[in-house]
């Protein structure tokens, strides 16, 4: 797929919008959705994607799927002969899939008496996602926001819906108030993990990259997904210079991970300030982006700090 020609071309996407849900439509009529809409839904890192949701009759059931995952990988394709009839008749299977997947009685989203088994948190960037943030509670660390979600399972995947300043509202709670508990929640659901990057490729690798020599090590959870969360677990970032016995560099290599770096092991920080750049720009999706700051361990407060390249103090050195 090309999202950002997709984006560029106004009259294509206004197509999309328009004829797209008609189109779905029509090839759902055994099912008589109650409707069939699309809507512009802002994502992390202010990207916004085409969504093309569902509503099924005397049900609670909406399933909403992305049009920017069918298109064909070349722009000028957008304008050929049966591509957009292509492009509904998967997009509609992919509903009809998704439907049968769905519980019979989906569960009843949001209950206070489920706060501490559902709540947990997330981390994204702050300065990126300054509009989506405009309706979240959220606490500040570093340039990240930390957020709340309500994880939900639903036909076998497990899904993470953001807290909204009205849903804490209606609870009559403070995010501080319920900080701690989606924290544990977080911790029990995610466990940490820890490892030298050469271990984690080769295991992801099925065996393929063997001895690989890295200096880098690995912060994530066990599920790996949005696992740099795992910076936010109490005696983490002692424990991993514990294990490095120096000084590090921590490399928010996208939403899912960070990479540790030995302070003296690795080039000047201006050059990986320069790597992180340049693989936001050129090798992630814009939402995958996690920050585009270095950050630097200090033993003496057990924290992280951004490092800056016009502070050569002692402390934000380390």
């Amino acid at each position: 797929m090309n999202v950002d020609e997709f984006q560029k071309h106004d009259s294509i996407r206004r197509f999309a919008m328009a004829e797209l849900p008609v189109m779905i439509e029509e090839r759902l009529r055994d099912i008589s959705p109650a409707e069939v809409y699309s809507r512009e839904i802002l994502k992390n890192n202010g990207k916004v994607l085409l969504g093309i949701t569902v509503v099924v009759k005397d049900s609670d059931m909406a399933p909403c799927i992305y049009v920017e995952s069918y298109l064909p990988p070349d722009p000028s394709e957008f304008l050929r002969q049966g591509v957009w009839e292509d492009v509904a008749d998967r997009m509609a299977s992919d509903f009809r899939y998704a439907l049968d997947m769905m519980e019979p009685d989906p569960e009843i989203l949001f209950r206070t008496e489920d706060i501490p088994e559902k709540l947990v948190l997330d981390v994204i960037n702050r300065d990126k996602n300054r509009k989506l943030l405009e309706n979240f509670p959220y606490r500040e660390y570093l340039d990240l926001a930390v957020l709340m979600k309500w994880e939900v399972v639903c036909g076998g995947r497990t899904g993470r819906i953001p807290i909204t300043n009205e849903i804490l509202k209606d609870w009559g709670r403070t995010f501080d108030e319920l900080y701690d508990i989606a924290l544990q929640n977080t911790m029990r659901k995610s466990p940490q993990r820890l490892a030298p990057l050469n271990e984690v490729l080769e295991q992801l690798s099925q065996g393929v990259l063997q001895d690989v020599e890295s200096p880098f090590y690995y912060v994530s959870t066990e599920r790996g997904l949005q696992g740099a969360v795992a910076i936010l677990y109490p005696g983490l970032l002692k424990e991993l210079y514990e294990k490095l016995q120096d000084v590090y560099y921590l490399i928010p290599s996208s939403i899912n991970e960070l990479l540790a770096l030995p302070k003296n092991l690795g080039p000047d920080r201006g050059r990986l300030m320069e790597l992180i750049g340049d693989v936001n720009s050129n090798m992630l999706d814009q939402t995958e982006i996690l920050s585009d700051s270095l950050y630097i361990y200090v033993p003496e407060s057990d924290q992280l700090k951004i490092v800056r390249m016009d502070d050569l103090s002692s402390a934000e050195e380390g």
